[in-house]
This record gives C-alpha cells, sequence and structure tokens, in this order.
C-alpha cells in the first residue's frame, strides 16, 4: 500500500482492506492492565527535577521531556507497543510517520514483549477430515486476523502449537510457523523422526531480548512398543533440527497426542492415557515428569499460567450455574485453591428422559495469569480469580476431546524466512 494511500483512507476503509475476513466471532472484552503508568511517572520524576534544581542528565536522555515534543510523539513512541496488532493496522492511517514506525522492525520488537494480553483462541475441530480453524476474538474492533482459516498458507493446515504471537501448523507432510496478524509464515525443513499425523509438538518463542525473533520447535517422539520418549528440537537460527541427547524413560505409557503448553523456558504435553505430564527445559534439554491429580471422568482440565507458574486447572458444573475450579501447582501438583463460582449461565441445563444434567465443561489454556478460562456446551467463560468477575464468549460447538483450543496474542512480531 502506497504512503500517499494512506493518507487519505479512513480508519474503518483501512480496516476492511487489512482485516476483510468477518468469519470470526467475537465479544468486547475490556482491555487490563498496561503500561502507561510508567510514562506518567517519568514524566513527573522530570519536571520535579527541574523544579527541585537536581541534575537532568542523571535521567536518560530519552526520558527528560522535551520541550518541542507534541503528544503524538508521546503515543507513537510511549503507547503503540501497548496495543494490539490489528488497532496498530489501523493507526497507520493517521500519517506517514506512523505508517512507517508501524511497518519498522524495532516497533515489532518492542510490541511483540510489551502487548501480552490474551486475544482470543484459534479453535478447530479435528476428525477425519479436518474441519479449518476459525478464530475467536475477544474483541473484534481490537482484536482480529485478516484470514481467521489461514487461507494464506500454502496449503489446508491443523494448527498445534501457539506461543506469543506465533503458530505452528501442520499441512499434509510439512510445518509451518506463521503469524496470522500480518501472514508472514515460513515452512520448516523436514524433520528426522516420523512425528506421526498429530504430533505432540510445542513452539517455543520467548520475545523479550530476542530482538531476531527466533524460536524452537520441539517435538517429543515415542518409540513405538516401548515406554520411551525422545526429542528432536528445530531452531529457527540454524535452520535446522536436532535430537537432543536426552530422553524420557519414566512413563507408564506413551499416550501423546496434539500440541502441548509452553511457558518460561519449559515445554509441557500431557500423557492422554495417565496422569502423568513431560516437562522438558528448552535450552538445558532436560525432561522430568510430572503427575497431576487423578480426577473423576466429567471433569477435564487443562495446563494453564496462573500467577507465575504453571497449573493444573479442572472444573465441574456443580449444580444449576454453580462450577467448582480447582487449582493444582507446585512440584507436587498439590491442590493450592478451590473456588465455587456462579458464572450466570441463562441457559437451561440439559435433559435426558426429563432428568436435569448438569452441563458439560472443560477448562481451556490460558495465557493470562489470573483467568480460568471454561468451555460448556453453549458458552466460553473467563473467570477473573482477582477481580472475582465473569465475562462471556459464545461457544463455536459443544465439549468434545476433537476440539482443539489455542490461546493466541495478537502480535507483530516477524517470521524471517531462510537467509533473511
Amino acid at each position: 500500500m502506497a504512503c500517499s494511500d494512506i493518507d487519505t483512507m479512513t480508519d474503518e476503509s483501512l480496516e476492511d482492506d487489512i482485516y476483510s475476513d468477518s468469519s470470526d466471532s467475537y465479544v468486547a472484552i475490556k482491555p487490563q492492565g498496561g503500561g502507561i503508568n510508567s510514562l506518567a511517572l517519568y514524566d513527573l520524576r522530570t519536571a520535579a527535577s527541574k523544579e527541585e534544581g537536581y541534575n537532568c542528565s542523571e535521567f536518560p536522555a530519552d526520558i527528560i521531556m522535551r520541550v518541542d515534543m507534541k503528544i503524538k510523539d508521546v503515543a507513537k513512541r510511549h503507547v503503540l507497543p501497548f496495543l494490539p496488532a490489528k488497532s496498530l493496522m489501523k493507526f497507520r492511517a493517521v500519517s506517514k510517520e506512523w505508517n512507517q514506525w508501524i511497518a519498522s522492525p524495532l516497533l515489532a520488537y518492542n510490541q511483540s514483549f510489551t502487548f501480552q494480553k490474551l486475544s482470543g483462541y484459534f479453535y478447530q475441530r479435528l476428525g477425519f477430515q479436518d474441519d479449518p480453524p476459525i478464530f475467536l476474538s475477544l474483541h473484534r474492533s481490537a482484536n482480529g486476523v485478516p484470514s481467521p482459516s489461514l487461507g494464506f498458507l500454502p496449503e489446508n493446515v491443523k494448527v498445534l502449537s501457539s506461543s506469543s504471537g506465533l503458530l505452528l501448523c501442520q499441512g499434509q507432510d510439512s510445518y509451518y510457523v506463521c503469524n496470522p496478524a500480518t501472514k508472514d509464515w515460513k515452512k520448516l525443513p523436514p524433520p528426522q523422526y516420523y512425528h506421526g499425523s498429530d504430533p505432540a509438538v510445542v513452539l517455543a518463542f520467548d520475545p523479550q531480548f530476542n530482538i531476531e525473533s527466533f524460536y524452537h520447535v520441539v517435538a517429543a517422539v515415542t518409540v513405538l512398543d516401548h515406554p520411551v520418549v525422545c526429542f528432536e528440537i528445530y531452531c529457527s537460527e540454524s535452520d535446522s533440527w536436532k535430537c537432543s541427547p536426552s530422553d524420557c524413560l519414566e512413563l507408564e505409557n506413551t499416550s501423546l497426542a496434539g500440541g502441548g503448553f509452553y511457558m518460561e523456558g519449559v515445554a509441557y504435553w500431557r500423557n492422554t492415557s495417565s496422569n502423568e505430564v513431560i516437562a522438558f527445559d528448552v535450552k538445558n534439554e532436560i525432561a522430568a515428569v510430572l503427575h497431576v491429580p487423578i480426577i473423576q471422568s466429567e471433569q477435564r482440565g487443562a495446563l494453564t499460567q496462573i500467577g507465575d507458574e504453571v497449573c493444573y486447572v479442572t472444573a465441574y458444573n456443580d449444580s444449576g450455574n454453580v462450577f467448582v475450579i480447582d487449582i493444582y501447582g507446585g512440584v507436587d501438583m498439590g491442590l493450592k485453591r478451590s473456588v465455587s463460582v456462579n458464572l450466570g449461565s441463562k441457559k437451561p441445563r440439559t435433559q435426558v428422559s426429563g432428568i436435569p444434567m448438569e452441563e458439560c465443561c472443560e477448562v481451556l489454556p490460558c495465557t493470562d495469569s489470573e483467568t480460568v478460562v471454561i468451555h460448556t456446551d453453549t458458552t466460553i467463560y473467563f473467570y477473573h480469580l482477582r477481580e472475582q468477575k465473569v465475562e462471556t464468549l459464545l461457544s463455536p460447538g459443544r465439549v468434545d476431546t476433537h476440539n482443539r483450543f489455542l490461546p493466541y496474542i495478537n502480535s507483530l512480531v516477524m517470521v524471517h524466512r531462510s537467509g533473511e
């Protein structure tokens, strides 16, 4: 898009041009947090230092307030990195200067680690013929992607893992890493091991202090007829796979499938037929086995982030609109917290032969550290533990083991191809 075109376009027309796919479902969720307060503190301290005679050279040059700095310059430098990718695309229409800044690699890097709020879920129903993925936006006007079905990729794909704005997908014979907000993508070279049709893989991407946007893909590969799990790792910096010297021999069985969960340098996979979880330190290549609680068949838990640690969270419908949330954490995955909450569902309970049945539910993985996400047949509930408030999103389908939900953050992170 030429800069001359940018100057004359309205906010709505730019949004229609960049985000023309309107098939994503959404709900308005009030933005939480933000780093603008730190900017205000810097301004006050600078002003105070001038009034009280302090030496302004004590403060970094970029913090000291300039007399000629306009509000748009402050917003451009200090506010834009805190916004989701879709909102930033709209602001490209402000001016040629803003267009160039928003398109710059530096802003993409700053925004990729500054904005870390959950933007929605990529949802896909897996089966004999996989449905295309769709994006469930928490706030469509702010968080969105131009192609929720990932139609910009060269083939139909299965979504496997998500990490800080990047998605890992699987085609017929290849892996793809893409940024659905910018439609940048990269096809990975073939691995050495056979990973299967629904591989146990995790995308590991840490944006902070990673200006080159390097990432890893870790595959937990089971050895046929043996309780052994090997690990194969792709590194984007070298654009190659390697077999890790570490393996895992502690599992009772090796029923691993689908994507896993990544948090702060560690990849996790749930054993689908037991209460075991494999934890793999990506940097040090060390594997360990955690044991999550054995739960009832009507409970479906998930590994998710609570506070600054990974926890195993379960939920079940106790009666009517009341759901019980159990949070397990620590090295021993002991019960840390149990919450009974009225989610306020307006839908009557399912009835079988005239007898009310409690609503099925499952916990979805989440990147917001103080939020538990519960999926029922009709609704997705976001229960904020600290504020004790509930927000909702229309469910795309019934609770089913064939449904896959991946938490997604709307990011400008750049995906570098080979040689770039």
